[in-house]
């Protein structure tokens, strides 16, 4: 059937060439010229992208079934081998597009190890209609990356405060390899693909421009990745719309809305929904840019009927012209305001995240009192950071202080996600829920979260407290030469801290419940204009304390055993809960074979340890081989 599909379009394309060629003669020439009216056009791009994989470890968990070595092909993220875009116009200003996409584990012929040619995203048709009262883009088909405002539809996005050593497969290539290490060292961004910052929808679109009075507008209806239905059967829905207004060159407001509901059984009787409505205000100053978003929502299904809830997102930058630019946030989401598809975490309402076979965790996340770095939002919380920008020549510094606490109380638990390894884990079990020796790991998109049980509870099995939290971010960026080769440094510490009362800093100590403490060193050489060398370090180090989950070895253990050899009683303690300590060592390369063509090598030896708790113990090193191919 697919093959015939395959005949039958590609018949259809040639038909459409030769329908739409006409001919002329050359001048002073017998011959005739063949060519398409320019009404009309196809065209095609895409990539080809080959990942080779090998992982050896030394020791492993007792239930990872003894496997130490593991040799693989592909991506386990649905990024496709071979991808083929398709996009074509017609006369009538139709648009459409379509991306074929297959993989191959290269494994033999058998069904089982190869895929056919599919479609990845699926077909999407577009068109455009212009009229007195503004233009209208419309578009339906496959899945599309929306983005609305922070509080309805969008990716979650932070500070760029991260180790490059890690490339994302989906990441555009650059010009030449030192490009990537450059622009982030003078912008701080790195592309991360179209999916960063975005959700997937699938439906109808609808954007109008150039509207009466300065208006605009944009939304969807149709279905999202997120707010699923449990019985993949039955049926769930999506539907946001933004109005914008320009009221001035330096005044914008804009209303948001958004309504999501998802069958809960096979009869349609139950459901899950929520509603909400938001406003915006962006204002711009000579120095400074202030962005504001007020929020409503409602959440209810069968069992709970949270009422309405308030939300308000505030940042207030200064201009980067000024000496020292800062970056004020403040931000309060209620426990009742739950949206799966917005920029910030929920923890208030588990039962947003199905666990739907195939899916996962890419849906249900569910976070119970997060411990996040500066710029990650988390619903049932509030509080503010501070962030600053300094030059000085050739070295860049930047940083910021947040301090947040919990609006009301919550489950016995805490999370935390891994800024060392988190990759590394992520691969060795994709997409899991409470895998690991003690089930407290949790993989996500190409991440691990760590989940914490606290005995201090109520009767109801809440936390017998609300929860305290603050983080302390700096990163170092600094270029040079040596030879007449650029070279890019740069170096990010991360503190962060969960404690029972309101402090200025985090702490690190046994009267905090959870402190994270981690360092990464990133060193980029630029060998010649095709190649760069890049060299990583990264060490973390996570401790608990006695109301904190207990390991199971007898004795209790230094947390640091530097200072326990000096005889430095004051900077070290003995302990029976978290000690984990995770370090990772990364060699690679980037290589451009031709103008559209590179390489990509990383090889890193990481450690996953916890003398506290025994099993705990993970050690090897893995290499990863990428070849892509832009056509």
């Amino acid at each position: 059937m697919r093959g015939s599909f395959l005949i039958i379009f590609f018949m259809w394309a040639v038909s459409s060439f030769s329908q739409d060629t006409i001919y002329q003669e050359k001048p002073f020439s017998s011959n005739i010229l063949s060519f398409k009216n320019p009404s009309t056009s196809i065209s095609f791009s895409g990539y080809y992208r080959f990942l080779g994989f090998v992982r050896n470890q030394q020791e492993t968990f007792p239930n990872n079934s003894g496997k130490t070595v593991t040799i693989s092909t592909g991506d386990a993220y649905r990024e496709p081998m071979l991808l083929l875009k398709i996009n074509g116009i017609t006369k009538d200003n139709i648009a459409f597009g379509a991306d074929l996409m297959i993989n191959s584990l290269y494994k033999g012929t058998a069904s089982q190890f190869s895929q056919d040619l599919t479609l990845n995203l699926g077909l999407n048709l577009t068109t455009s209609i212009t009229t007195n009262i503004g233009n209208f883009n419309i578009k339906s088909g496959g899945v599309s990356w929306y983005r609305q405002s922070r509080l309805t539809v969008w990716g979650n996005r932070s500070f760029n405060r991260i180790s490059i050593f890690e490339r994302r497969p989906q990441t555009p290539l650059n010009v030449i390899p030192n490009d990537r290490y450059s622009k982030y060292y003078n912008s701080g961004l790195v592309d991360q693909g179209i999916r960063y910052g975005s959700r997937a929808f699938q439906g109808i679109f609808l954007q109008g421009k150039k509207l009466p009075f300065n208006f605009s507008l944009k939304g969807v209806i149709g279905k999202s990745t997120f707010n699923r239905s449990i019985i993949e059967s039955s049926d769930n829905f999506t539907g946001c719309f933004n109005i914008k207004n320009t009221l001035s060159d330096s005044l914008k407001i804009a209303y948001n809305y958004l309504s999501s509901w998802a069958d809960l059984d096979s009869l349609s009787d139950d459901n899950r929904s929520y509603v909400i409505h938001t406003f915006e205000l962006d204002k711009k100053w000579k120095k400074i840019h202030a962005q504001m978003e007020l929020g409503l929502g409602k959440y209810q299904d069968p069992i709970l009927n949270l009422g309405y809830g308030e939300a308000i997102l505030l940042s207030i930058k200064t201009a980067k012209s000024t000496k020292v630019p800062l970056n004020f946030q403040l931000y309060r989401i209620s426990p009742q305001f739950v949206n799966v598809t917005g920029n910030f975490l929920n923890t208030s309402v588990l039962e947003v995240f199905p666990n739907i076979e195939g899916i996962g965790t890419t849906v249900r996340t569910p976070y119970q009192s997060p411990m996040v770095g500066l710029g990650y939002p988390v619903n049932n919380r509030q509080g503010g950071s501070i962030n600053a920008d300094i030059d000085l020549g050739k070295l860049k510094l930047n940083g910021g202080i947040g301090i947040f606490a919990e609006i009301d109380t919550s489950n016995a638990k805490l999370s935390y996600i891994h800024n060392v390894n988190s990759q590394t884990l992520s691969r060795i079990y994709v997409f899991a829920q409470n895998w690991g020796p003690y089930n407290a790991l949790n993989s996500t998109y190409r991440g691990v979260f760590e989940n914490v049980n606290i005995s201090d509870t109520t009767s109801n099995g809440l936390a017998n407290f609300k929860k305290f939290f603050n983080n302390i971010e700096f990163q170092a960026k600094y270029n040079n030469k040596i030879f007449g080769k650029n070279y890019y440094m740069f170096y990010l510490t991360r503190l962060n801290s969960c404690q029972k009362y309101l402090t200025p800093t985090p702490i690190i100590g046994k009267k905090a419940l959870i402190s994270q403490f981690s360092q990464e060193i990133d060193f980029s050489l630029e060998i010649n204009k095709k190649t760069s060398l890049i060299l990583s370090y990264g060490i973390e180090k996570i401790l608990g304390n006695s109301s904190t989950d207990i390991g199971d070895n007898l004795e209790a253990t230094s947390t640091n055993s530097f200072f326990e050899k000096l005889g430095l009683k004051n900077l070290y303690r003995y302990t029976y809960a978290r000690n984990q300590k995770n370090t990772l060592l990364g060699l690679g390369f980037d290589y451009k074979i031709a103008q559209n063509a590179m390489v990509f090598f990383r090889l890193n030896k990481y450690q996953y340890i916890d003398p506290n708790f025994i099993e705990n113990h993970l050690k090897g090193w893995e290499s990863i081989l990428e070849l892509k191919i832009n056509f």
